[in-house]
Protein backbone atom coordinates (compact mmCIF):
# COMPACT_ATOMS: atom_id res chain seq x y z
CA UNK A 1 0.00 0.00 0.00
CA UNK A 2 1.34 3.65 -0.65
CA UNK A 3 2.34 5.83 1.45
CA UNK A 4 -0.30 8.42 0.30
CA UNK A 5 -3.41 6.10 0.72
CA UNK A 6 -1.99 4.91 4.42
CA UNK A 7 -2.46 8.68 5.43
CA UNK A 8 -5.73 9.05 3.59
CA UNK A 9 -6.81 6.37 5.38
CA UNK A 10 -5.62 7.51 9.19
CA UNK A 11 -7.51 11.31 7.74
CA UNK A 12 -10.38 9.46 7.05
CA UNK A 13 -10.62 7.71 10.90
CA UNK A 14 -9.73 10.44 12.20
CA UNK A 15 -12.76 12.62 11.16
CA UNK A 16 -15.16 9.51 11.71
CA UNK A 17 -13.84 9.06 15.29
CA UNK A 18 -13.59 12.50 15.98
CA UNK A 19 -16.97 13.50 14.60
CA UNK A 20 -18.47 10.16 16.48
CA UNK A 21 -17.01 11.46 20.01
CA UNK A 22 -18.37 15.06 19.74
CA UNK A 23 -22.12 13.35 18.74
CA UNK A 24 -21.48 10.93 21.58
CA UNK A 25 -20.50 13.98 24.10
CA UNK A 26 -23.22 15.70 23.27
CA UNK A 27 -26.30 13.28 23.20
CA UNK A 28 -24.64 12.01 26.70
CA UNK A 29 -24.30 15.32 28.49
CA UNK A 30 -27.10 17.40 26.84
CA UNK A 31 -25.03 20.97 27.27
CA UNK A 32 -27.26 22.44 24.95
CA UNK A 33 -31.07 21.72 27.24
CA UNK A 34 -31.06 22.96 30.55
CA UNK A 35 -33.40 20.91 33.10
CA UNK A 36 -36.64 22.28 33.92
CA UNK A 37 -36.08 24.32 37.21
CA UNK A 38 -33.31 26.09 34.98
CA UNK A 39 -34.65 26.87 32.46
CA UNK A 40 -34.42 30.75 31.64
CA UNK A 41 -37.00 32.65 28.97
CA UNK A 42 -34.95 35.71 27.99
CA UNK A 43 -37.15 39.05 26.70
CA UNK A 44 -34.15 40.71 24.87
CA UNK A 45 -34.00 43.35 22.20
CA UNK A 46 -35.24 47.13 22.33
CA UNK A 47 -35.86 46.67 26.23
CA UNK A 48 -34.92 49.06 28.71
CA UNK A 49 -33.41 45.65 30.46
CA UNK A 50 -33.02 42.64 29.46
CA UNK A 51 -35.42 40.54 31.39
CA UNK A 52 -34.77 36.65 32.52
CA UNK A 53 -37.91 34.30 33.88
CA UNK A 54 -37.85 31.68 35.50
CA UNK A 55 -40.36 28.75 35.54
CA UNK A 56 -41.54 29.78 38.37
CA UNK A 57 -41.59 33.27 37.78
CA UNK A 58 -44.58 32.58 34.83
CA UNK A 59 -46.63 30.55 37.24
CA UNK A 60 -47.11 33.52 39.75
CA UNK A 61 -47.49 36.00 36.47
CA UNK A 62 -51.78 35.92 35.15
CA UNK A 63 -51.82 33.15 33.73
CA UNK A 64 -54.71 31.45 31.29
CA UNK A 65 -55.85 28.14 31.08
CA UNK A 66 -57.61 26.82 28.15
CA UNK A 67 -58.16 23.96 25.52
CA UNK A 68 -56.38 24.53 21.98
CA UNK A 69 -56.43 22.54 19.06
CA UNK A 70 -52.71 22.22 17.61
CA UNK A 71 -53.51 21.06 14.01
CA UNK A 72 -49.80 19.36 12.29
CA UNK A 73 -48.39 16.06 13.06
CA UNK A 74 -50.06 15.31 14.85
CA UNK A 75 -52.69 16.97 15.80
CA UNK A 76 -53.83 17.58 19.46
CA UNK A 77 -56.37 19.36 21.44
CA UNK A 78 -55.22 19.77 24.65
CA UNK A 79 -55.50 21.83 28.14
CA UNK A 80 -52.68 24.37 27.55
CA UNK A 81 -51.55 27.13 30.49
CA UNK A 82 -48.91 29.80 30.55
CA UNK A 83 -48.78 33.69 30.42
CA UNK A 84 -50.29 35.93 27.46
CA UNK A 85 -47.39 36.78 25.30
CA UNK A 86 -49.41 39.95 25.10
CA UNK A 87 -48.89 40.53 28.38
CA UNK A 88 -45.34 39.80 28.47
CA UNK A 89 -44.57 42.26 26.28
CA UNK A 90 -46.62 45.40 27.34
CA UNK A 91 -46.46 45.06 30.77
CA UNK A 92 -43.11 42.86 31.54
CA UNK A 93 -41.54 44.42 28.82
CA UNK A 94 -43.11 47.86 29.25
CA UNK A 95 -43.96 47.96 24.86
CA UNK A 96 -46.33 49.83 23.79
CA UNK A 97 -45.21 51.09 20.58
CA UNK A 98 -45.19 49.21 17.29
CA UNK A 99 -42.61 46.23 17.32
CA UNK A 100 -41.95 42.54 16.27
CA UNK A 101 -42.25 39.92 18.98
CA UNK A 102 -39.63 37.64 17.81
CA UNK A 103 -40.72 34.03 19.56
CA UNK A 104 -37.17 32.03 19.64
CA UNK A 105 -36.26 28.15 20.32
CA UNK A 106 -33.26 26.60 21.77
CA UNK A 107 -32.58 25.31 18.41
CA UNK A 108 -33.14 28.81 17.27
CA UNK A 109 -36.57 28.01 15.48
CA UNK A 110 -38.65 31.05 15.84
CA UNK A 111 -41.61 33.00 14.92
CA UNK A 112 -42.52 36.70 14.89
CA UNK A 113 -46.09 38.31 15.54
CA UNK A 114 -46.55 42.15 15.54
CA UNK A 115 -47.44 43.77 18.98
CA UNK A 116 -50.91 44.21 16.74
CA UNK A 117 -51.32 40.33 15.88
CA UNK A 118 -50.80 39.46 19.37
CA UNK A 119 -53.25 42.22 20.64
CA UNK A 120 -55.72 40.88 18.38
CA UNK A 121 -56.17 38.05 20.54
CA UNK A 122 -55.12 37.83 24.08
CA UNK A 123 -55.17 33.97 23.97
CA UNK A 124 -51.56 33.52 22.05
CA UNK A 125 -49.91 32.32 25.29
CA UNK A 126 -46.66 30.98 26.20
CA UNK A 127 -47.53 27.76 27.88
CA UNK A 128 -46.02 26.19 30.91
CA UNK A 129 -48.39 23.58 31.93
CA UNK A 130 -50.59 20.79 29.68
CA UNK A 131 -53.59 19.29 31.42
CA UNK A 132 -52.39 20.30 34.13
CA UNK A 133 -48.93 19.05 34.38
CA UNK A 134 -45.43 21.09 33.62
CA UNK A 135 -44.87 20.30 30.09
CA UNK A 136 -42.56 17.56 29.49
CA UNK A 137 -38.78 18.44 28.20
CA UNK A 138 -37.20 17.62 24.76
CA UNK A 139 -34.60 15.44 26.68
CA UNK A 140 -37.72 13.72 28.15
CA UNK A 141 -39.19 13.10 24.96
CA UNK A 142 -41.59 16.57 25.14
CA UNK A 143 -42.15 19.76 23.44
CA UNK A 144 -41.03 22.04 26.44
CA UNK A 145 -41.02 23.28 28.91
CA UNK A 146 -41.94 26.39 27.35
CA UNK A 147 -43.87 26.35 23.78
CA UNK A 148 -45.58 29.07 22.33
CA UNK A 149 -48.90 28.29 21.60
CA UNK A 150 -51.11 30.12 19.06
CA UNK A 151 -54.64 29.32 18.90
CA UNK A 152 -56.11 28.40 15.32
CA UNK A 153 -58.18 31.53 13.65
CA UNK A 154 -60.47 28.86 11.80
CA UNK A 155 -61.38 25.17 12.87
CA UNK A 156 -58.95 22.71 10.37
CA UNK A 157 -56.45 25.43 10.15
CA UNK A 158 -52.39 24.04 10.74
CA UNK A 159 -51.32 26.38 13.49
CA UNK A 160 -48.55 23.87 14.77
CA UNK A 161 -45.97 25.58 12.92
CA UNK A 162 -46.11 28.22 14.28
CA UNK A 163 -46.34 26.51 18.23
CA UNK A 164 -42.58 27.06 18.72
CA UNK A 165 -41.41 24.43 21.14
CA UNK A 166 -38.43 24.60 23.50
CA UNK A 167 -39.12 28.85 23.99
CA UNK A 168 -35.75 30.33 25.10
CA UNK A 169 -36.28 34.10 23.99
CA UNK A 170 -38.48 36.84 23.28
CA UNK A 171 -36.55 38.92 21.06
CA UNK A 172 -37.94 42.49 20.74
CA UNK A 173 -38.00 45.23 17.71
CA UNK A 174 -39.43 48.43 17.74
CA UNK A 175 -40.50 49.27 14.50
Amino acid sequence: MKKGSIILLVIIFNVVLGASLVAVYFTTFNHNEPNEEAWILTIKGDVVQELNLTIKDLEVMPNITRDYIVQGTPTTNDTYTGVSLYYLVTEVANITLAATIKVISIDLFSNSLSLDEINATRDIIIAHKINGDNITSHSDGGVGPLRLIIPQKFEGEYNGQYCVKFVVEIKITLL
